[in-house]
């Protein structure tokens, strides 16, 4: 039933956004007029937030770059900070988005409106180096039918295919090569390689000393630093969203056997702060079961960047946010319980086993135990984290 529901919403988009996808073609574009947006218009946040921010704390240019939101409050939040946004659905931002010469996205074509971008250049800043296979090779092949309407999409109705784009970015030669085979349907030409660039994700910026978290853009920052402040450490926990698998956190935290009440003494016992960061649709109801325990926190915010730049150690899954804790060459805990069944699902870029910047543990326990040794300063990875960190090459400059 969910996938007839999905393939019913595809039909819908592309009947409704045929007529506004060749009107937006022949729109006349401004050379100077830039869209951004984020996380399908809901959020402001990841690679983009931090272009955005990057963009106008340096001397401006002759760009005028406007963030687009199906959020009225993120609007409301940056009009007040004297930046400029507009709500998607007024005609003022219909308009603006019409004309803009570029799009800048972090997760898809919805971060903005399909069908309003069309003769727009594309800037795909993605949001990850993905540990996973993702987009063609990895969540579909053209060998079946839904494979086939998939190339049909990509070819013939863009603005219904939601990894188009024109121009994608790398963090790394790595990450690049990685990247040829699930946007090889995604470009409008067959120079695949050319077309994704190799610049730095601007949200690692975040973990740069120069970098200010300023409160104007981080309200959140006064509680990270109280946090930090009140307790010896802070371990932020961010598993996969497990989509595939039609399961929430509170499935994960069930099937992996977490006792929140032992982890709770044993935080209590080292004053340590036991972060979950949550995909946000689990978060009102993970908030619910924690409510009662002092030492584990959900975060509340979208963004999860200035969270894990005061954790101490991260503790995650086969979230590709590791790849970016490298900056910081902190601890790195794989909490795996499912590792067998996952796999049988997804299918992997890099040798899980043997990525060797951090330990791969299947219980809590031994996760605490982890933990118990680093806090006395045993940290078997640290050279290991440095070594890969340097392996992967990241590229020091954004676009």
């Amino acid at each position: 039933m969910k996938r007839v529901f999905k393939y019913i919403k595809i039909v819908l988009k592309i009947i409704i956004g045929f007529p506004f996808y060749y009107i937006s073609m022949v729109i006349p574009k401004k050379k100077e007029l830039a869209v951004i947006g984020s996380s399908l218009g809901k959020h402001f946040a990841d690679n983009t937030k931090y272009y955005y921010i990057n963009y106008y704390s340096k001397e401006k240019s002759s760009l005028n770059l406007i963030w687009i939101s199906k959020n009225r409050d993120v609007v409301k939040e940056l009009k007040l900070k004297g930046l400029p946004a507009e709500y998607l659905y007024s005609f003022k931002g219909i308009y603006i988005t019409l004309r803009a010469s570029k799009a800048y996205l972090s997760h898809r074509l919805d971060d903005i409106n399909s069908a309003l971008i069309g003769g727009a250049k594309i800037i795909q800043l993605w949001h990850g180096m993905p540990l996973r296979k993702i987009g063609y090779g990895g969540d579909w092949t053209e060998h079946n039918l839904s494979g086939k309407i998939y190339i049909l999409i990509s070819k013939y109705f863009p603005y219904a295919y939601y990894m188009k784009c024109d121009i994608l970015i790398a963090p790394c030669e790595t990450a690049k090569l990685k990247l040829i085979e699930p946007f090889s349907k995604s470009f409008r030409n067959n120079k695949i390689a050319d077309n994704i660039v190799l610049a730095r994700q601007p949200r690692t910026l975040c973990f740069d000393n120069k970098f200010e978290l300023a409160s104007t853009f981080f309200p959140e920052v006064d509680l990270l630093k109280s946090l930090s402040k009140k307790h010896n450490k802070i371990i932020s926990w961010l598993p996969t969203h497990r989509a595939v698998f039609n399961k929430s956190i509170l499935d994960v935290i069930l099937d992996s056997k977490l006792d929140l009440n032992k982890l709770n003494t044993f935080c209590k016992q080292n004053n340590t702060l036991f972060v979950i960061k949550a995909h946000f649709l689990d978060f009102n109801e993970t908030s619910k079961i924690v409510q009662s325990l002092d030492f584990i926190y959900v975060y509340p915010h979208a963004d999860a960047y200035p969270l894990l730049k005061y954790t101490d150690i991260l503790i995650t899954d086969y979230s590709s946010v590791f790849f970016d804790f490298l900056f910081l060459n902190r601890p790195i805990i794989f909490m795996s319980h499912d590792l067998e069944e996952y796999r049988e699902k997804v299918n992997f870029y890099y040798n899980y086993e043997n990525l060797n910047i951090g330990p791969i543990c299947k219980s809590w326990n031994e996760v605490m135990k982890i933990i118990t040794d680093i806090s006395n300063n045993q940290d078997d990875y640290l050279c290991k984290r440095e070594e890969a960190f340097n392996n992967y090459h990241f590229e020091v400059d954004c676009i």
